[in-house]
C-alpha cells in the first residue's frame, strides 16, 4: 500500500526536469514502470499518481464518465482529465520531466515543492501554496481539532 507522506523542495532544472524523492520512488510497484501520470490538480496544483494508480482511476473514469450516455460536462471532464494525464517517467537519476503546459498551470519556475497525499503526491510553486494554507479562516490548530490528527478515523 502507498503512502506517499513528506514535504519537499527540489529546483527545476532548465529541461524541465525535478527529482521525484527516493522515499517516493521506492514505493512504486513493478507495474508502474517508474512511471507517474501528472495531470492538472485543484488549486493550481499538479498530480503525480504511479501508473498503477492512475490505471485504477481511469478505469473508474471511463466507466462513469466515458460512455455515449455522458452528458456534455460529465464528457467534457472526462476528455480534460485524460488530455491532461502525461506519463512521465524517472531517468536512471530518478526526475521525471514535467510538460510545460503543466508547469504554467501550476506557475511552477525555479522551485518545486512536492508533497506527499497517500496515494499520489502533489507538485506546487511554493509561494502559492503557503498562499493556499495561509488562506484558510482557521489556524492550524484549529483544523487538527475539527478535522482529527493522523490517529484518528
Amino acid at each position: 500500500m502507498l503512502a506517499f507522506s513528506g514535504k519537499f523542495i527540489y529546483t527545476l532544472d532548465a529541461k524541465g526536469r525535478v527529482s521525484v524523492p527516493a522515499s517516493f520512488r521506492s514505493q512504486l510497484a513493478k507495474e508502474s514502470d517508474n512511471t507517474f501520470h501528472v495531470t492538472f490538480g485543484p488549486n493550481e496544483c499538479l498530480f503525480a499518481y504511479p501508473r498503477e494508480v492512475f490505471m485504477h482511476i481511469a478505469a473508474r473514469l471511463e466507466e462513469k464518465y466515458g460512455s455515449l450516455s455522458s452528458n456534455d460536462e460529465e464528457r467534457r471532464f472526462f476528455l480534460e482529465t485524460m488530455a491532461s494525464a502525461q506519463p512521465c517517467r524517472c531517468d536512471q537519476q530518478g526526475r521525471i520531466i514535467i510538460p510545460q503546459e503543466h508547469l504554467d498551470y501550476a506557475k511552477i519556475d525555479g522551485e518545486v515543492l512536492i508533497i506527499g497525499a497517500v496515494n499520489k503526491f502533489e507538485f506546487w510553486n511554493p509561494e502559492r501554496y503557503d498562499e493556499f494554507i495561509k488562506g484558510s479562516k482557521f489556524t492550524k490548530e484549529e483544523r487538527i481539532r475539527m478535522f482529527g490528527g493522523a490517529d484518528r478515523g
